[in-house]
């Protein structure tokens, strides 16, 4: 990939960032208004609870289908979600399952609970995901930390726990490799590369022809502007 596809590509990146967080932001607002209808019901109806949150996450998601909740998770795990917020997700999608699959029965105290703790959840997740700090950039301020070194180059790093998953963990480390040397970091550039060569190696035959213009101009890159000092 040329440098200047590299470009265009990350500006492509920021413009589909940018309208899904107007996206997910409306989804917040219209979220919340159904949240507080429901609350002040004088009757509440476990099932409005269930379909209110399951169709919350279709749409965060994008996943405009019928899925079990054990299919919610498996969705979940592709998603950068913080620790804290993706216990109580977790705590949650335990609830649901009881009403999906034991047909539970909550009072209207359990489920006005139930539907306060997926208010604090929707805005937990959204704000992850439509301030400033949308993906790309908090992958740039992971990049930049100063106290970098071998091991912080990879703690940060999705899990791979799907196969989408590989795609973001080399283009972070792409990304990473050039912002290095944006800031004249050569031995970050180096770290992180070596890293990417790592995560290459993983990849099935495919997926390495798939990627390996990317990771040789990278390459390319860095031995080039490594010359220029």
């Amino acid at each position: 990939m040329a440098r200047g596809e590299a470009i265009n590509e990350r500006m492509s990146l920021l413009a589909q960032e940018k309208s899904k967080r107007q996206h997910l932001a409306s989804l917040r607002r219209d979220t919340t208004r159904k949240i507080d209808f429901v609350s002040r019901k004088a009757v509440i109806e476990h099932r409005e609870a269930y379909h209110l949150i399951r169709d919350f996450f279709k749409e965060f998601l994008e996943k405009r289908y019928e899925f079990t909740t054990n299919e919610l998770r498996a969705e979940i795990k592709k998603v950068y979600i913080s620790n804290t917020v993706r216990a109580r997700i977790s705590a949650l999608l335990d609830l649901l399952e009881a009403i999906e699959y034991a047909n539970v029965h909550y009072s209207r105290d359990d489920l006005l609970k139930i539907l306060a703790e997926f208010d604090q959840i929707v805005t937990q997740l959204v704000h992850i995901h439509t301030t400033k700090k949308s993906w790309w950039t908090r992958v740039r301020a992971f990049m930049l930390r100063e106290d970098d070194d071998d091991q912080s180059v990879i703690t940060d790093l999705p899990a791979i726990e799907e196969e989408d998953a590989y795609k973001v963990r080399i283009h972070t480390l792409v990304e990473r490799c050039y912002i290095a040397l944006e800031r004249h970091r050569m031995q970050q550039a180096k770290i992180a590369y070596k890293h990417l060569l790592e995560e290459y190696n993983l990849l099935d035959d495919e997926r390495k022809r798939q990627y390996y213009l990317l990771v040789e101009q990278t390459y390319t890159d860095i031995i080039n502007r490594s010359k220029m000092q």
